[in-house]
């Protein structure tokens, strides 16, 4: 008698988790589509070689342009998945999209003010 299980079993149990794989990669799909629609930081300020931290979200600045015939408007967001060079303007980090990105033109949030600062 083997000590593991069968392959059979095995085929189950991963086609029964593939569709709780499956439906959580559609549930991120929907969250980072409508997170993309989310406008730039209005605080904000220059990122610089400390901010390259795995996780971090980066802000990049980009002029409104046609690409591959769709429209591709204004600044978007970046997750750092693997920071590179730190300090480079061209090649600081590769972020979860696969793509390297550097600081160049980027950009962090800062926290909002609390709402007592500003309702003086």
């Amino acid at each position: 008698m083997c000590e593991w299980i069968s392959v059979e079993n095995f085929l189950k149990i991963r086609d029964h988790e593939q569709v709780i794989i499956n439906l959580a990669r559609e549930r991120i799909d929907e969250a980072h589509k409508s997170a993309d629609r989310c406008p730039p930081p209005i605080n904000r300020r220059a990122a610089i070689a400390k901010d390259i931290v795995e996780d971090a979200v980066i802000w990049h600045e980009r002029e409104s342009s046609i690409w591959e015939g769709k429209e591709m408007g204004g600044d978007f967001w970046t997750i750092v998945g693997t920071p590179d060079h730190y300090g480079d303007p061209f090649k600081a980090y590769t972020a979860d999209d696969g793509c390297r990105y550097g600081l160049d033109g980027a950009y962090i949030a800062l926290p909002e003010p609390p709402k007592e600062a500003t309702d003086a």
